[in-house]
């Protein structure tokens, strides 16, 4: 029987049977996850207009990105006005590997971003990730199995009781998530297409900052 569970493949329903895993919806999201995207900030003229641009630009190209185009010309750039990384205490990293053995299953993924503390230029404890950009659940990978996958390797691995926080993207739709022991809470659709959808991103991630640094 032991063989038989090792691999679960990125399966959301899966992950949920396996690990106990009660999933909240937008409507009931939970004091963390309004605790997370509730937060405001002031953009500074220069912070607000690179974010105009950002959004002028995925206005006219965001449905034709694939994963590196989006990477390359807006997440990297929202993780920026973000200002989330601290010399020696958090960096965003991409394309980095997990793995963990749970409970005798054989986790593994590939995760496109997250954000953790610095080990030797290497992800140390990691507090958050991003899966980017499937055209729809029937291509490839569902982003959101990828995603809880590792955010249940970062809690195994962490071992710390804390949250752990992550997001997905659906086509040009993006969906926070936080994890945090069995509990599993999913946001509203965000779009991002819209620039306060956009913006809500960046203070997302500034206030991660100050969570990961309290």
């Amino acid at each position: 029987m032991e063989s038989q569970k090792t691999n679960l493949g990125f399966d959301s329903v899966a992950l949920a049977k396996a690990f106990a895993i009660q999933r909240f919806e937008a409507n009931e999201p939970g004091e963390l996850m309004s605790h997370w995207l509730g937060a405001t900030y002031e953009l500074t003229p220069e912070e607000a207009k690179i974010l105009g641009d950002l959004h002028a630009k995925a206005q006219v190209e965001g449905d034709y990105w694939n994963e590196e185009e989006l990477k390359i010309n807006l997440i990297g750039f929202l993780f920026y006005l973000s200002r989330i990384e601290e010399p020696k205490q958090i960096k965003v990293f991409y394309e980095r590997k997990l793995s963990a053995k749970i409970n005798g299953y054989n986790l593994s993924v590939i995760s496109d971003c997250l954000v953790a503390t610095p080990l030797f230029n290497a992800p140390g404890q990691p507090y958050f990730f991003l899966q980017e950009y499937k055209k729809s659940r029937g291509d490839k990978v569902d982003p959101e199995a990828q995603v809880l996958t590792a955010m249940l390797i970062a809690q195994a691995q962490n071992e710390d009781g804390k949250p752990v926080y992550g997001s997905y993207v659906l086509g040009t739709n993006l969906y926070f998530t936080v994890l945090h022991g069995h509990d599993y809470y999913h946001s509203r659709k965000y779009d991002l297409l819209r620039l306060d959808d956009l913006q809500r991103f960046v203070f997302g991630m500034r206030k991660l900052k100050e969570v990961i640094l309290s």
